[in-house]
């Protein structure tokens, strides 16, 4: 039986994790067609590269490796790169009634004073139940609020649980369905190991930026063309192949393209092509979740937890990420540095708000959480804000029943990006299942 004809040119938009191992498994499993992989940016990598010009010494966002994260643990054995994950346990931390409270091992948990022992077990039933669930299917059709409640009961949903929600997901939180929260206990539960029960994270020493200046030496290896500084703005029908175009008049003829970017901008770049309408809709429709993050580099630790959870509405930011508790403060110049995510729906009015407009809350904040530890603000060295508006879609009730098809005009063009996980939360490891998932659609 004589296998189908590849296509002559493909040409895969967006530079991150799912654009790489994309044109990786594409020119792996066609040689000798051309594969191009086009990125707006000067560089590779998407929200996981470092800021540029690098006056933080980091990435832009925070990023985790679990033991679970097989799918990114063998891109980085591909790569030559598997021997720098660094792995160290970390802690957990809740600040809750203007105080903080470590919820790191099961004695901190059985110590934990803002819940009452039955509230306490309760919420560790529910925490089990969730990490024991095998399937979130089901959980399509309830939201997080409800599904919780009945779980864990009112109070603990009032005192834990809801603030959590709303931190991640501003004015969203009561939208979203159970299958979000099911998913996220899912992975940080596989993060607990050992007798202590304590979380253990791993970091790819040095970033991400070598890894994605690594990706791009081995991509071109393999023959596929990368191209940088090449923002898709728009795309042509030209009866049997696409013609895209970049910046100042530049074009690109492929006969397959895949769309890794988020899909509120599908319609925009690719409105002349003949999408079907009910899909233009669905695509118009998808609310998503970004966020804004500011980036403090300090002379010495403030918080002693990797991730310091926010139960205070009065927080302007989600948590604190305190980086350097998980990654070696001589791989950022001895300095510590912390992140101050502020998670929201991309329609929210502070994305348009200048940079400046987030200092003295966030700082106020700071000072406010860390009073005990002896915060001050000329600790901090330097301060960035990053924003990223379209991270992934809100995972709203029935998500499963929106989320857009890999294949949007059969033989032609495609989509994978952060829109096609379902039973996992957004991380670069679940991005490289889903495009080995889609892969085999990819190529038919």
């Amino acid at each position: 039986m004589s296998t189908p004809t590849p296509a002559r040119r493909v040409a895969v938009i967006g530079g991150g994790v799912a654009g790489c191992t994309l044109a990786e498994g594409i020119q792996r499993a066609w040689p000798h067609s051309e594969v191009i992989l086009l990125e707006g940016h000067t560089h590779l990598g998407g929200l996981s590269v470092c800021a540029q010009p690098d006056e933080i010494g980091w990435d832009r966002f925070y990023h985790v490796v679990t033991p679970q994260d097989q799918h990114l643990l063998r891109w980085l054995e591909r790569l030559g790169l598997r021997h720098r994950v660094r792995w160290r346990s970390v802690a957990t931390g809740f600040y809750t009634d203007g105080r903080l409270y470590s919820l790191t091992t099961s004695l901190d948990f059985l110590r934990f004073p803002p819940l009452g022992l039955l509230d306490k077990v309760r919420l560790g039933l529910t925490i089990l139940y969730a990490a024991r669930t095998a399937s979130g299917a089901d959980l399509e059709g309830i939201t997080a609020a409800q599904w919780l409640t009945r779980l864990s009961g009112r109070r603990t949903y009032a005192r834990i649980w809801e603030p959590l929600l709303r931190a991640k997901l501003g004015s969203a939180h009561q939208q979203v369905a159970a299958s979000f929260i099911w998913s996220t206990i899912r992975r940080l539960y596989a993060t607990r190991q050992g007798e202590r029960q304590s979380e253990s994270f791993g970091y790819i020493s040095g970033g991400y930026a070598p890894v994605f200046e690594t990706a791009r030496q081995y991509l071109t290896s393999l023959g596929v063309r990368v191209r940088c500084g090449f923002p898709v703005r728009g795309a042509e029908d030209r009866g049997g192949s696409i013609l895209l175009h970049g910046p100042e008049g530049e074009t690109v003829e492929a006969d397959r393209v895949i769309y890794t970017g988020p899909s509120r901008l599908l319609t925009r770049i690719f409105a002349a092509l003949p999408l079907p309408d009910a899909l233009r809709r669905r695509a118009d429709s998808l609310r998503y979740l970004g966020v804004i993050c500011m980036v403090l580099k300090l002379r010495r630790a403030v918080s002693p937890y990797y991730v310091l959870n926010i139960t205070d509405p009065s927080v302007p930011f989600t948590g604190v990420i305190g980086l350097t508790t998980l990654v070696d403060p001589v791989e950022v110049g001895g300095h510590h540095l912390i992140y101050l995510p502020r998670y929201l729906p991309d329609d929210d009015p502070d994305f348009d708000r200048p940079d400046e407009a987030f200092y003295q809350p966030f700082m106020a904040a700071m000072r406010q959480i860390f009073a005990r530890r002896g915060f001050v603000e000329r600790e901090v060295e330097l301060w960035r804000i990053f924003r990223a508006r379209y991270v992934s879609p809100l995972h709203v009730l029935h998500y499963d029943k929106l989320m857009l098809p890999v294949e949007l005009l059969p033989g032609r063009l495609y989509l994978v990006n952060t829109g096609r996980i379902l039973s996992g939360t957004v991380n670069n490891s679940q991005m490289i299942e889903e495009v080995e998932r889609a892969l085999p659609l990819v190529l038919a």
